[in-house]
């Protein structure tokens, strides 16, 4: 059993937005989680925001809610938050993983999440974070986020036994550095391209901020020549990563043993220990990646830096903002929006006499006391399903109310989500489905379903073997011509029995998801007998 006291707190950041974070009982800020399958997690939070920091925070749109999970209040809330557990598949009822209806309200009593880790839960990187519809971005990006790790990775791929592990995780955060002048154009002239050097938002490693134009880097120390354990969460709110390691500027080879909590091919019935040799990794916000890395000899320049990601055209629909004239137009100067360009993140520095690290030790096996169900790539679907990503400018000069963002089933009408809506999608519990989502704006979107994972079988039409499961995948962005819209199709299980309920999908950009990119489906009893996942 873990028990853990975590108090929220908040306070002014250095650029005129909040911080937030949990604080533990012993002080620690935001504390890595560990437990094991079929551990159970008592975790209290309490809500300390304060009343002041609390009246600055924006109110969700009908934040329909309360704290013991009970009738909704129907009027707006501020200073509210909640508690998911991205990734582990565990019940969405209140005091589990139940964001739909929970609004952990300032100066409430602590509320109470109490939950087993499934005995068959994948060994490896989740995390928590805050889920209140409205919020979610302003919590995420002052830094509300940390680690939860489910132990046994060793015992899926037994690349990772006794290797000294670090974890890792990367935060997106407002701008510190001002903006610069606008520049003068005068009428007729050609207004000059906007700076795509400098990023729509600076990042972290660990709470050590890395911010543009000079990027101080945070030090990552260890011994030289050493295989080591890397887990590393993207828990930006809205930046893509695609990570790298540089050795005197070359890209080094990564050994990725696990992507999104799952060890490679632990689902679809092959043999354990299976490696993908990667270069640079993408992660999308929500992903993670485990793997392992070789540090460098002493004395050779070695960096972690996050490579160039393509979001789309320069005005998309939410670079509506002040100054410019919203989709199609140029942005300028100040004014790009969704810029993920190239940027150091830590440098390495391999040192003889370096601290070492603590080891991921055998000892416990999680993977064969439960096998797993028909692999999810050799059952037949009961459906296949059609949804798309869209969105809709309604004022060109309000940045945060003039975009509606849409996630939509084909045959219904686009419409944002609202709290206290029926389900949009119904399914049943023992059912697989295959989903079809096609991308029809002009960046990219992050999909996400909480409660379960999926398997990827195609992109853009094109059938792929990936041996390894999502729950957060990144669908590219529509270039305005092309007849064909991106898509990706994927393969959804519903078969395990804890996940009856409803709970919610999304874009896990989370300006997109507070803006109404998000559904919800309801998973109702199986229908027939047996039709259970174990």
């Amino acid at each position: 059993m873990l028990k853990v006291e975590l108090a929220f707190r908040s306070g002014p950041g250095e650029n005129g937005g909040m911080h937030y974070c949990y604080v533990a009982a012993d002080g620690s800020i935001s504390p890595t989680l560990r437990v094991k399958p079929g551990d159970t997690l008592i975790l209290r939070l309490k809500n300390e925001v304060s009343a002041g920091d609390a009246n600055a925070m924006p109110a969700g749109p009908h934040n329909h809610g309360t704290s013991d999970c009970g009738a909704p209040v129907m009027a707006m809330t501020q200073g509210a938050t909640n508690l998911h557990f991205h990734g582990v598949v565990i019940p969405p009822v209140c005091h589990q993983d139940e964001t739909l209806r929970t609004l952990v309200q300032p100066e409430a009593p602590a509320f109470e999440y109490r939950m087993e880790i499934p005995r068959d839960t994948p060994p490896g990187l989740y995390w928590y974070h805050p889920h209140p519809h409205g919020m979610s971005e302003e919590q995420v990006l002052g830094g509300a986020s940390g680690a939860l790790i489910v132990e046994g990775i060793e015992q899926a791929n037994h690349h990772a036994a006794n290797l000294p592990e670090r974890v890792i995780v990367i935060r997106d955060q407002e701008m510190t550095a001002p903006l610069p002048a606008k520049p003068v154009v005068k009428p007729g002239a050609i207004p000059p391209l906007p700076d795509t050097t400098r990023p729509t938002k600076d990042l972290s490693i660990n709470y050590v901020a890395v911010p543009y134009p000079d990027y101080p880097l945070a030090t990552i120390t260890g011994p030289p020549a050493e295989k080591e354990l890397w887990r590393v969460l993207n828990a930006s709110a809205d930046t893509y990563l695609d990570l790298q390691i540089q050795f005197v500027g070359q890209p080094q080879n990564l050994a990725v043993l696990a992507l999104d909590g799952i060890p490679i091919g632990l689902d679809d019935g092959t043999s354990r220990d299976r490696i993908l040799w990667k270069t640079h990794i993408p992660l999308p916000p929500a992903s993670r990646v485990e793997f392992v890395v070789t540090t460098p000899p002493e004395g050779v320049e070695a960096k972690l830096i996050t490579k160039f990601v393509e979001r789309g055209p320069a005005a998309d629909a939410d670079s509506a903002k002040p100054g410019t004239a919203g989709a199609g137009a140029a942005n300028t100067g100040a004014d790009l929006d969704d810029n993920d360009p190239e940027r150091p993140i830590a440098r390495i520095v391999s040192r003889k006499d370096a601290a070492k690290l603590n080891v991921s030790l055998p000892g416990f096996s999680s993977v064969a006391e439960a096998p797993r169900s028909v692999p999810l790539s050799r059952v037949t679907p009961v459906r296949t399903r059609h949804l798309y990503f869209s969105e809709r400018i309604l004022n060109p000069n309000d940045p945060k109310n003039g975009t509606l963002f849409f996630i939509t089933e084909e045959g219904q009408t686009p419409a944002k989500y609202e709290p206290g809506a029926a389900p949009n999608i119904t399914v049943h519990q023992g059912d697989v489905e295959d989903w079809i989502i096609e991308n029809r704006s002009n960046e990219p979107h992050a999909f996400h379903i909480h409660q379960t994972h999926f398997l990827v079988l195609e992109r853009h039409g094109v059938p792929v073997e990936e041996p390894y499961l999502h729950d957060t995948i990144n669908v590219p962005y529509w270039d305005g011509f092309t007849p064909q819209f991106p898509s990706i199709k994927l393969r959804l299980d519903f078969r395990d029995p804890a996940i009856l309920g409803t709970f919610p999908y999304h874009c896990h950009i989370l300006q997109h998801e507070d803006g109404g990119m998000m559904g919800t489906i309801r998973v109702e009893p199986a229908t027939k007998a047996g039709a259970v996942r174990r």
